[in-house]
């Protein structure tokens, strides 16, 4: 290879990684934060700085909205938003949102300026997740007494949110909503744990020989296929013979 190729490709190379490092680093790095709907948030920078540094500093919603802002020698001032009566800037400049709710999810921007003019900009992403309510647990049998297999299922009426049985300590615990399990000649109780990162609630079975659940809740119910077939089949009888 020229020595002259040689040289312009090695040129290019270093300003193709030089050139993603320069623009990564003009861009704010996101801070990730959650919270509860109806709880407290706090968005924190990085440091977090020393107001004394700095001349003004001012928070935005979505980069568009300015929320709360702050000049050295004056108390924190909170513009006319949905956001004012829920907003308290801390001393730190850590940006204090209380009575949160889903609509509050989103990206906020601390913009910081010192005495010369210079300005640096600080970005929190906020989500806010619903608080998970309690399971519904179902146990359905196979209606099979003597086996007595089941399936057991468990659900909220929520999204994003992850599922996992906890059985009796001898077994591994199992994610998902669905776990299958065998008869036993013992009293066991499995627990479905629901999930989200701010919150969990859970729910039991309880199975007892030779072949019934129960719940610790009314939200629970217990099905046999055959039964239920059973019951229909009654219940068009008594329909035909009352008709007659």
């Amino acid at each position: 290879m020229a020595p002259g190729l040689t040289l312009n490709l090695l040129l290019f190379v270093v300003l193709l990684l030089l050139f993603p490092a320069q623009a990564w680093a003009g861009e704010p790095q996101t801070l990730q934060v959650t919270g509860a709907v109806g709880g407290v948030a706090l968005l924190n920078p990085r440091g977090p700085p020393d107001p004394l540094e700095y001349s003004q500093i001012h928070w935005r919603w979505e980069n568009q909205l300015r929320i709360a802002s702050w000049r050295r020698g004056e108390r924190p001032s909170y513009p006319q938003s949905r956001f004012r009566d829920r907003l308290e800037l801390l001393d730190n400049v850590t940006l204090r949102m209380s009575h949160l709710g889903l609509e509050d999810s989103g990206d906020y921007h601390l913009y910081l300026e010192d005495d010369v003019g210079r300005e640096s900009v600080e970005k929190v992403h906020l989500k806010v997740y619903d608080l998970v309510p309690k399971p519904r647990v179902a146990a359905t049998t196979n209606g099979d007494p003597r086996q007595c297999n089941a399936t057991l299922s468990c659900s909220v009426a929520l999204q994003g949110v992850t599922y996992e049985w906890i059985p009796p300590q001898k077994l591994l615990m199992k994610a998902g909503p669905v776990l299958k399990v065998s008869s036993n000649p013992t009293v066991e109780t499995y627990v479905c744990k629901v999930s989200n990162p701010v919150s969990s609630s859970n729910a039991s079975l309880t199975f007892r020989p030779p072949c019934s659940w129960t719940g610790e809740s009314s939200s629970v119910t217990c099905a046999t296929p055959s039964s239920r077939v059973a019951l229909g089949a009654f219940i068009l009888l008594f329909l035909l013979l009352t008709a007659a």
